[in-house]
Order: structure tokens, then C-alpha cells, then sequence
């Protein structure tokens, strides 16, 4: 189960889609040149449009479609911040120990896959609102939509890019003479670039779903995605007003713990699926024998009250040898042609804690549209009492743990949380020997500051 280390990507469009073909060239250079490729036959009408922009959700650069977690973003957003945290880890292999312990070496490899798996997607949806601008044969309403679809993609991949990196090229264009030119962004300047992005998709898109079974994006998406982002910005009067909205609209209710994460639970208001017909991330975490591949740290398993229903229901234990290894078993399928679960990846819970965190930090804590109503909400659904927190400290630490509990193996929410919240230091400093206060970002890749001399290296990377 290894990543693949290639250190560069060459692009091309394609009618349907941005293809990744071998490594030839530098991270976002094209072949040929995408300033001289035409966009005429790929946003030539609307079915021709709606292929190109279909892509941007079957990129496999994004979710795999088959093969292993690690390739794609979101695959190495779950394994390598959930290692990196103190929420999953590889319980038998050993050669991605350099983000559990927080000790990437400049010369590892492995950080180039999320940042080439990004800009490939990135460049996808830049193309595609190049060509949607452009073309004069696709139908207004249609044209709407996609735009709304593709400036939500290219927003949704910019968040794990900056929560990753940090401060990080902002490519907006697909001209390579710029783009191979590029200074890192201020992390504030990408957050104004993706919240413009959502407000866009937010105004194109509808409440219906373009397609069957919330597989593509909608109002609720990209409404759901700027709560997150407002959360993060600690612009915590928007993150409410996102979420209540969200939370609002009777086409979503939390589900009972076995039907979350089915295909037709209506606690989802995202989820992509695979060509295959599973879940990558069932086919990743559930054991195919004696061995499971992805485990729980015992500290976060350690930290769940007896009663809490999501131990018996999310995760399972496997004895090895002398060892009890928890998986996680949010999704319980492992290989099915036609399995009853996609890859959820905007859900109902988060939108429910992210209002009790902006609540609490508006110090809403008690009463009617307090903190503690929404963070009962999630505990309730778990079999758990209400919290017992009334004050904005103990609130905000109860939230945390909630996150923890509801949210983990779950693309990355644990690792951002941490360094998010600040509390990075005071909670995996005690757990992990090797921790320093510059871990909280992955280093740029060594390979691209070395084809683009106006990259500069994350501190604690010489």
C-alpha cells in the first residue's frame, strides 16, 4: 500500500474531464500548453459542458476509484492527517511513521501526492470556468449551474490545500507562464478567494440536486462548505447564520448510527461514489483478513465515555496477537459491486457542532439556540446524557471532544481541529516525543520550490 512518489504532473483537457498522465513536467504545466488548447468541442453545447464539468466529480485525483486510500486528496487528507493527529494510524506498516510522529523529512516524497492530487483538480475547475465564460453555445440556466459547480470544487480543494500547507500558490488561471511563477498566498487571501468561490455557487446553484443521490453539488453544499470556512475564520455570526440554514431545510435529519452513512441516509448532503461500486474508505478500514490496515490510537479510543453507542457502532475491535486493535467501522462494507454506501463527505452532525462552536465562542452557551442544544443534539443521537458544560470554556472543550468522537477517520477534522483551535500543542505535545509547534503544517514539496524559485519552505523544514 504504497503512494505513489512521482514529484511531477503533466496535464492535458480532455472532453470530460482533466487527465493525469505520467510524470514529464512541473506541477501544473500542461501538454500542450492549455493557453493554446481550445475549449471549443469540450464547452461547445450543453451536453459537451456538463461532460467537462462531470470530471471535476470523477476525477480520480480526488477520490480514487479504485486502489488504495492514500491515492488521491481526500484519501491522503483522511491517512495523513489522521496519523498526524491522534485519530488513525497504519498499525503494521511502517513507512508512513514520518507523519505520526510528525518528523516529514524534506526529502519525503509522500507530501508531493496531495499537493500535485490538488492542483490537478484545481487546474480542472479553472478550465472549466474558463471555457464556461467563454462559450457562447451553452444554454444560460445550464451555464449557471456548472459555473456554481465548478467555483464549488475549486473552493472545497483549496480548503485541504491551505489547511494542509499553509500559505500556498493561488491558481486561478490556466496559463502556465504564470502559473510555474507563483509566490505563496497569504492564508487569508486563499480563505476571501474560497469564500468568493462558495457565494458564487451559493447564488448558482439551486436546492435540487442536479443529479440522483446528492452525488453532485447544490445549494445545501455549498452553503454547508461556507459555515465550515466561517467556523475557521472565527467569523463565527456568519458560521451560525450557514449552518442554521442548512439545518433548517427539512431535506436533511440526523439518521440513527447504522443508517449515517448509507447511500440514502438523509443525514448526507454530500457524498461521491466510486466506479466500483464501494466506499474507498470502507474498502480501506475494514480488515480484508487478520490484519487491519488503519487503526484508532488507543488514547481517542480511551476517551469515550462507556455509554456512547458510536464504540459499539463506528468501530470494531480486532485482536492481534496480544494486541486489541480498533478499526473504524463507519462504513461497513469492504468490497461490494453494488454496495449500499458512497464516500460521505459533508454531513448533517458537522453542521450541527459547527453552530454549537460558533455559538459557544458568540458565548451562547444555555437555553433555546445555545451551544449545549446542538451539541446534545450529536451526543443524544449517541445514547449519551447532555453535556454538563454551562460556561464557554468547559463548552468549547466539550465541542472539541464531541468533534473527536463524531467525526473521526473523517477526511482530516481532526488534525485541522488541533491546529485550528490552537490547542495542537497542549493536546498531542503530552502523546507524541517527537512533536514540535512548526508540525502543524506538512512541508512544500522540495521538488516544486526547486522548479519554482518563488516558493518559500514552511518554518521548521531546513
Amino acid at each position: 500500500m504504497k503512494l505513489f512518489p512521482s514529484h511531477k504532473i503533466c496535464l492535458v483537457l480532455t472532453l470530460g474531464m482533466i487527465m493525469t498522465l505520467s510524470s514529464c513536467k512541473k506541477f501544473i504545466e500542461v501538454d500542450p500548453p492549455i493557453d493554446q488548447v481550445s475549449s471549443d468541442k469540450a464547452f461547445q453545447d450543453d451536453a459537451t459542458a456538463l461532460s467537462s464539468v462531470l470530471g471535476l466529480y470523477g476525477n480520480s485525483n480526488l477520490i480514487p476509484t479504485s486502489g488504495n486510500l492514500e491515492n488521491s486528496l481526500l484519501g491522503t487528507v483522511t491517512a495523513l492527517g489522521g496519523m498526524a493527529a491522534d485519530d488513525i494510524y497504519l498499525s503494521s506498516q511502517d513507512y508512513l511513521d514520518q507523519f505520526k510522529t510528525n518528523t516529514i523529512p524534506l526529502s519525503s516524497n509522500y507530501v508531493n501526492n496531495p499537493w500535485n492530487y490538488a492542483y490537478t483538480v484545481v487546474f480542472a475547475a479553472n478550465s472549466a470556468i474558463e471555457g464556461l465564460n467563454k462559450t457562447t453555445g451553452v444554454s444560460a440556466s445550464v451555464k449557471q449551474q456548472l459555473l456554481g459547480e465548478s467555483h464549488f470544487m475549486r473552493a472545497f480543494t483549496y480548503f485541504y490545500l491551505t489547511n494542509l500547507f499553509g500559505d500556498v500558490p493561488m491558481v486561478t488561471s490556466t496559463v502556465t507562464s504564470v502559473n510555474l511563477t507563483l509566490p505563496r498566498a497569504p492564508q487569508a487571501e486563499i480563505y476571501q478567494m474560497i469564500i468568493s468561490d462558495l457565494k458564487i455557487a451559493q447564488n448558482n446553484l439551486s436546492d435540487a440536486y442536479p443529479s440522483g443521490q446528492r452525488a453532485r453539488a447544490n445549494k445545501a453544499v455549498a452553503t454547508a462548505m461556507l459555515a465550515r470556512i466561517y467556523l475557521y475564520t472565527k467569523d463565527y455570526s456568519n458560521a451560525e447564520i450557514q449552518a442554521t440554514t442548512v439545518i433548517n431545510n427539512s431535506a436533511y435529519k440526523m439518521e440513527s448510527l447504522d443508517n449515517a452513512f448509507l447511500n440514502t441516509s438523509n443525514e448526507v448532503i454530500w457524498q461521491r461514489f466510486t466506479f466500483n461500486g464501494y466506499s474507498i474508505f470502507g474498502r480501506s478500514f475494514v480488515p480484508s483478513g487478520t490484519t487491519p490496515s488503519y487503526v484508532l490510537y488507543p488514547s481517542l479510543v480511551a476517551s469515550f465515555e462507556p455509554t456512547d453507542q458510536r464504540m459499539g457502532k463506528w468501530m470494531k475491535p480486532l485482536a492481534v496477537g496480544a494486541t486489541t486493535y480498533y478499526y473504524p467501522f463507519k462504513y461497513k462494507l469492504r468490497d461490494a459491486t453494488a454496495g449500499n454506501e458512497f464516500n460521505v463527505l459533508l454531513r448533517l452532525a458537522e453542521l450541527y457542532l459547527i453552530r454549537a462552536e460558533a455559538r459557544a465562542q458568540l458565548n451562547k452557551i444555555t437555553g433555546t439556540a445555545g451551544a449545549a442544544e446542538d451539541l446534545n443534539v450529536v451526543r443524544n443521537r449517541a445514547g449519551l446524557l447532555g453535556t454538563t458544560a454551562t460556561t464557554q470554556g468547559p463548552m468549547l472543550l466539550a465541542i472539541e471532544n464531541e468533534r473527536a468522537h463524531e467525526l473521526f477517520s473523517e477526511l482530516g477534522h481532526r488534525w485541522f481541529d488541533l491546529k485550528r483551535t490552537g490547542r495542537a500543542d497542549a493536546v498531542l505535545g503530552p502523546q507524541k516525543a517527537t512533536w514540535t509547534s512548526t508540525a502543524v503544517l506538512f512541508p512544500i514539496p522540495a521538488a516544486q520550490i526547486l522548479y519554482n524559485k518563488n516558493l518559500s519552505q514552511n518554518l521548521g523544514y531546513k
